[in-house]
């Protein structure tokens, strides 16, 4: 009598056969453990890491020498580059000489305010600098506007606008431009050498006030009065 259980390997052996592993499949290689994996890092890193004390110096590169810095943070073919440096405006070339004590706006004067007036306008009727306009002068004296110079040019006196901006600038200007021409100093500019020795002073009389103390009238009352006149 039949037990009601069907063996299925004995009725059809060829559905429980073994499957062949695939030709060319390398066998799962085992899982590394976190530990394991950092040991090995640590070894390769160690293994490349050369020692300080025997490995040997490290090859310094080559420096590029065909290119020169100068100032201006700008690399130029050394072939083209020279320690004379053009001027930097061709109509002013005499601007680029330095005075004593150009550095520190300590260049003694010796041209009074008059004197600079009329070079300034000499200046300008003088048709090898035809091509400097008031605007280019202005700024080579000092970037002055065309308010300070207008009343500058108004005035009269040897003081009158010592202590404006374009006393000193206009003073700076034209004694670059008498350097740069190769001319002498004038009769005015020795004796004014002999009676300030250490250049004018900056200051401009006709702006100068006296303080008087005196008595009033006696029909308004007497008594002192204090004043800037």
């Amino acid at each position: 009598m039949s037990s009601g259980i069907i063996d299925l390997g004995q009725m059809a052996p060829e559905l429980f056969q073994p499957v062949p592993p695939k030709k060319g499949r390398k066998p799962r290689a085992a899982k590394s453990t976190p530990s394991t994996a950092a040991a090995t890092i640590t070894a390769a890193t160690a293994s490349a890491v050369p020692d300080p004390a025997t490995a040997p110096p490290a090859p310094v590169p080559a420096v590029d020498r065909t290119l020169v810095p100068i100032s201006t943070n700008v690399y130029l073919d050394p072939s083209t580059h020279t320690d004379v440096q053009d001027p930097a405006d061709p109509d002013l070339p005499f601007l680029s000489i330095p005075l004593p004590g150009e550095s520190t706006d300590s260049v003694p004067v010796y041209d009074s305010c008059d004197e600079l007036r009329r070079k300034i306008r000499a200046f300008f009727r003088n048709p090898k600098y035809s091509k400097v306009t008031q605007k280019k002068f202005r700024e080579a004296i000092g970037d002055v506007n065309a308010n300070t110079y207008r009343r500058f040019m108004e005035k009269k006196g040897e003081t009158a606008g010592a202590e404006c901006g374009m006393f000193y600038g206009s003073y700076v200007f034209f004694e670059k431009m008498r350097v740069w021409e190769g001319k002498p100093k004038g009769i005015r500019r020795v004796r004014s050498e002999i009676e300030f020795p250490h250049g004018r002073p900056m200051i401009d009389d006709n702006r100068r006030g006296v303080w008087v103390i005196s008595r009033t009238p006696a029909k308004r009352g007497g008594g002192r009065r204090k004043g800037w006149y």
